[in-house]
């Protein structure tokens, strides 16, 4: 009976030896895989986006350094002080208002650019080339009678007759000769031609004709000579209106007193009061 219970006893113990490495493994398992072979494999790590290459800066160019000598800013300054002067000047300043109160109707439409340069279009403006009122087909002189002539002696014989001719004929051939549609000679313009030849019509008390003469040229092209000759005819045909575009184009080329009334008459017949008083 004790050998059995001694047997029991050892068989236990063996048993219960056998069970503790089951117990240990059952708590702590142990792989049976080869050492390294649990490990899970490494996740690849996302690969960095490509960076732009870096523009190069541009490699500095030599350019020559200029030196400050101080003419250049003394330069400056006198064109600033020119400028100035020249801004500043009379000419490029508004007028005050108390200038402008003292200007004369024609003086304000000049400065504000509304006085007319000239009656005719350029289109129909006619050329001073051959001026007169009588062609050679209705009894005038051929057109370049005077053409070739010296100029100083063309005016010397015109300006030395002084008015009436004693001969009623020698009057009506020079009238003829004078109101001919001829050239100027040579040298001398259209205009003064034209001038010359109403100044002397006007003392041969031809007004008709000085008249006719002057409105053969553009009022725009009439110098002095040809615009006094031009006011006297038309007042001694009583055509006072036909010198008004004179005074509208050019009406302060004479400041005597004739003229002023001449230019409140026309200014009267245009309706412009304030300008007739």
């Amino acid at each position: 009976m004790k050998m059995r219970a001694r047997a029991g006893l050892l068989a236990g113990a063996g048993l219960m030896v056998l069970a503790v490495p089951f117990a240990l493994a059952a708590g702590n398992p142990v792989s049976l895989l080869p050492p390294g072979s649990e490990e899970p494999a490494p996740t690849p790590s996302p690969a960095p986006a490509p960076t732009p290459a870096e523009t190069q800066a541009p490699a500095p160019t030599s350019s020559p350094v200029v030196q400050d000598t101080g003419e250049d800013s003394e330069g400056g300054s006198d064109g600033e002080s020119d400028d100035e002067e020249s801004s500043g000047g009379t000419g490029n300043r508004l007028p005050t208002l108390e200038e402008l109160e003292a200007l004369d109707t024609d003086e304000l439409d000049e400065l504000l650019g509304l006085k007319p340069k000239f009656d005719i279009p350029p289109a129909q403006r006619r050329s001073t080339a051959r001026v007169g009122i009588l062609a050679e087909d209705e009894g005038g002189l051929p057109a370049v009678s005077l053409a070739r002539q010296p100029q100083s002696l063309v005016r010397a014989s015109i300006a030395g007759t002084q008015g009436r001719l004693v001969s009623r004929w020698g009057h009506i051939a020079l009238r003829r000769a004078l109101a001919s549609r001829l050239a100027p000679p040579s040298g001398m313009s259209g205009a003064e031609f034209a001038g010359l030849r109403a100044q002397l019509l006007n003392r041969m008390g031809e007004f008709g004709a000085a008249r006719a003469i002057a409105q053969d040229v553009d009022i725009d092209a009439w110098n002095a000579r040809l615009a006094n000759a031009a006011v006297d005819a038309y007042i001694a045909t009583g055509d006072i209106v036909g010198a008004c575009p004179l005074a509208v184009l050019r009406g302060g080329y004479r400041e005597d007193v004739k003229w002023r009334m001449l230019r409140a008459i026309c200014s009267a017949y245009g309706g412009e009061a304030g300008r007739a008083r």
